[in-house]
């Protein structure tokens, strides 16, 4: 391997030539001084004198140089004094090297097995991430069909949430049915017989209270609600022969539960108000008739001489053709009537009240025209929701 100047120790060369060149100088110098004085040492002549005196000055010039050298530099004195050392500390770097080299062919194989076992391992890996994809889109199908299935569990949960309900409801409308047709079933056996005096829903009777009424007035509407019920059961039942005139008249009756009801309603009502007495269910001869009262407002609907419907009809009609115009013209007042707030009989829905020969009077008369005239239905009396509808029937020229 070649050197440069600049890699030499000039230092340490200079100063082993200065002190080689001091001493031989020296002892050159001590040679020439020896033997000119012809000095003899230990017995010798001064020819070999000389010569003892310029060998050890030799040997002087080898001492220094090493010490010298040794001084100076710290690889030369490793190099003088710690040959044996460095020989043994080589010897057991070496060994330390073969150490280390059979180490390092060990790890190499442990390196090449680990290198075949990380292959095995990449390719078991690479068919794991392969079968992982495969359950990834499994899974994910999967979770579709979850998804899925649970829309649909919960659709049909609510289906049968409402199918549930509906067959609540239809089996309470069944029941309802059945009760309504025993009901009927006895209502029909019972007017077959021909013993039924009040049919359900049949308006028995009415009264008006005005608002702010006390107790004891409510209380003597109440039971001349129930006379007036009575009365009008006794009436029609003897009319249509159901009570002979041994029989005993029916009875009516307000249950206390709507005495209370009624009580607390028209306490501190405001404005006249109407009570209606009606039949909760078919009344068989002999039965007590305990009613159901509705209370609704009462107002004036029609006043007294109020012109209800007016129309003109040509003359010359026969009694037929009279009495038609005339009873269509009641069938209008009635809806009128109704729509503007009259209340109608529940069985019947009539709200009118005409006696038979007015009727038939002013069909005579309408009858007899010549000429084309008006006819009018006039309010008889102040008219209120409860009604009835009294008119007069008034025919013009």
């Amino acid at each position: 391997m070649p050197f440069s100047a600049s890699e030499f120790n000039w230092q340490l060369i200079l100063i082993i030539a200065a002190i080689s060149a001091l001493v031989t100088y020296v002892g050159d110098v001590l040679g020439m001084r020896i033997g000119k004085r012809r000095i003899s040492l230990l017995g010798l002549r001064p020819r070999y004198t000389s010569t003892v005196i310029t060998t050890f000055t030799g040997v002087a010039v080898a001492i220094l140089t090493l010490c010298a050298a040794a001084y100076m530099s710290a690889s030369v004195r490793r190099a003088f004094f710690g040959v044996n050392y460095l020989e043994g500390e080589i010897a057991r770097l070496l060994t330390d090297q073969h150490d280390r080299e059979g180490e390092l062919g060990r790890m190499e194989f442990e390196l090449a097995m680990a290198n075949i076992d990380l292959g095995a391992m990449e390719r078991a890996l690479l068919t794991a991430s392969s079968d992982l994809g495969e359950v990834s889109v499994k899974l994910s199908d999967a979770q579709r069909q979850a998804a899925s299935l649970q829309s649909e569990r919960e659709r049909l949960t609510i289906q049968v949430t409402a199918l549930d309900k509906e067959k609540t409801q239809m089996e309470k409308s069944v029941a309802s049915l059945r009760g309504e047709t025993e009901q009927l079933k006895r209502g029909l056996a019972e007017m077959r017989e021909g013993r039924v005096i009040a049919f359900q829903g049949e308006l028995l009777a009415q009264v008006s209270v005005e608002g702010g009424a006390k107790p004891a007035d409510i209380g003597a509407a109440l039971a001349r609600l129930a006379r007036l019920a009575e009365e009008a059961l006794a009436v029609k039942n003897r009319e249509s022969g159901i009570l002979g005139a041994g029989d005993a008249p029916p009875k009516a009756a307000i249950t206390e539960n709507e005495k209370k009801k009624i009580y607390e309603t028209l306490g501190g009502a405001k404005g006249r108000k109407l009570l209606r007495l009606t039949a909760p269910a078919n009344v068989v001869q002999g039965q007590l008739v305990n009613g159901v009262v509705d209370i609704f407002d009462s107002r004036l609907i029609f006043q007294k001489d109020e012109v209800l419907m007016t129309e003109t009809i040509k003359g010359g009609l026969g009694q037929e053709n009279a009495a038609d115009i005339l009873y269509t013209m009641l069938k209008q007042l009635n809806r009128q009537a109704v729509a503007k707030g009259i209340l109608p009989d529940p069985i019947s829905g009539a709200v009118g009240n005409l006696d038979s020969l007015d009727f038939y009077d002013a069909v005579d008369k309408i009858s007899d025209f010549s000429e084309a005239s008006s006819v009018s239905l006039v309010a008889a009396a102040d008219i209120y929701t409860e009604g009835p509808v009294d008119v007069r029937i008034v025919l013009g020229e």
